[in-house]
């Protein structure tokens, strides 16, 4: 499924080049794949990890899919849990999943706790993201804590140990 310009409506699949770059998608000039990209490119399409991006923010969501995208990512979107537990469904299972907290309908504390009771998706990795303290973060079990705004690097090293 293609990406349209809304993001208000139910998640999409990222269309990403093979190593990364959705520039062309975007009718900017493709910026080349970085490191991880080019390794995932050259192991085929069969081999591409996919992330899967719970945010209702369009502008840190499309950041994000920018970044993993140029690292040669698949990427997966929702607007909030409810929204991600549907997809998650009917999609093949994310290799890793970026969470954000706050969220409205379903938020990231209510999303954890079903995914944690649903053997299928139980034990997908989860890196969260929050703009401030995570005060109920033991409900959350295992999972990696990035603070808003995300430090790129620090969300590449995790993504990189998760998938």
């Amino acid at each position: 499924m293609g990406r349209s310009g809304s993001r208000r409506g139910a998640g999409v699949d990222v269309p990403c080049a093979p190593g990364g770059g959705r520039g062309a998608e975007r009718g900017d000039p493709a910026r080349p794949p970085g490191p991880m990209g080019r390794r995932l490119a050259e192991q085929g399409p069969s081999r591409r990890k996919t992330i899967f991006i719970i945010e209702d923010d369009p502008g840190v969501c499309d950041a994000l899919v920018t970044v993993l995208c140029d690292e040669g990512y698949e990427v997966m979107t929702a607007r909030d849990g409810a929204d991600a537990l549907a997809r998650l469904r009917e999609a093949p299972t994310p290799a890793l999943i970026v969470l954000d907290l706050m969220m409205p309908g379903m938020d990231g504390y209510a999303f954890r706790a079903e995914q944690l009771r649903t053997p299928a998706i139980s034990d997908v990795p989860v890196v969260v993201l929050t703009a401030g303290a995570a005060p109920r973060a033991t409900e959350l079990g295992s999972v990696d804590i990035l603070k808003k705004p995300v430090d790129l690097v620090a969300l590449l090293d995790v993504v990189g140990r998760n998938t």
